[in-house]
């Protein structure tokens, strides 16, 4: 299927997410994953890994931004393929100065359920998350299945395209026109 045959799939997924965040915030308020938040998206573990349906969206969100904006994501998605297989690499499409997504609305699935959907028994990457979890004393807590998550988006959308496989053809033709 083509990524826009997807469509329809990543946005019942997407509404999964959103469902699940209400949910998580309706009990916790305080929670600290939102926009404005941006603590995970300066230490990505690695490149992001996006579904073609996921890479289709980003792909447009950032073809649609202002030339300086789509200029600067750009030259850091150039930064990230520079730097390889490097763990903890800056979200290529974070706005570092404003702390903010610039493609927050395109965001992919695994930015939406960061912070919801985590694993068993594992403790979180984001500081912020681990000290507010430790502070209550919540032991093997379970907002949603990461795991069970990721598999079903494999399921529905196919298996993820690795950051650097997506750009490959960059010096060819870029996918973000100028």
């Amino acid at each position: 299927m083509s990524a826009r045959e997807l469509e329809p799939e990543l946005e019942r997924l997407d509404a999964r997410v959103a469902e699940r965040a209400r949910a998580m915030r309706a009990v916790r308020p305080d929670w600290p994953c939102r926009r404005g938040c941006d603590a995970c998206c300066r230490q990505l573990d690695h490149a992001p890994e996006l579904t073609a349906a996921e890479w289709a969206r980003v792909d447009a969100a950032v073809a649609a931004l202002e030339p300086e904006a789509r200029a600067a994501v750009e030259r850091r998605i150039d930064r990230v393929l520079e730097q390889g297989d490097a763990s903890r690499v800056a979200c290529p499409y974070l706005d570092e100065a404003a702390g903010a997504c610039r493609i927050y609305e395109a965001r992919p699935l695994a930015c939406r359920t960061y912070g919801f959907f985590v694993a068993r028994d594992a403790p979180e990457v984001c500081s912020i998350i681990d000290a507010d979890v430790a502070a209550r004393g919540e032991r093997g807590l379970v907002w949603g299945n990461a795991t069970s998550f990721a598999l079903e988006r494999e399921a529905r959308l196919g298996a993820a395209i690795p950051f650097a496989t997506h750009y490959s053809s960059r010096g060819e033709s870029p996918r973000c026109p100028p």
